[in-house]
């Protein structure tokens, strides 16, 4: 994996072995009750509820997004996992 990308795995819950997206990206964007955030490479570990939506943008500007109600995400090592459906 590259520095400057992110390791992005999505899941949804209750069917938590199934991942939904599984791959390199240059963001995330969601929303937590603070606001929308973005993660981008070389974030801080972050541990975040998350709502509403998730966007995850690839290196080829392929844009993902989940809709949902409430999800975890966390951050750690450019690594992120999402997981949605809670």
């Amino acid at each position: 994996m590259k520095k400057d990308l992110l390791n992005v795995r999505v899941f949804w819950l209750p069917v938590s072995k199934e991942v939904f997206f599984e791959g390199e990206a240059e963001s995330v964007s969601s929303e937590n009750q603070l606001g929308k955030f973005d993660v981008l490479p070389q974030h801080a570990n972050f541990i975040s509820l998350i709502f509403n939506e998730v966007i995850i943008v690839t290196p080829k500007k392929e844009k993902f997004v989940y809709h949902f109600e409430k999800g975890v995400l966390t951050v750690r090592k450019n690594e992120v996992r999402i997981f949605l459906g809670l």
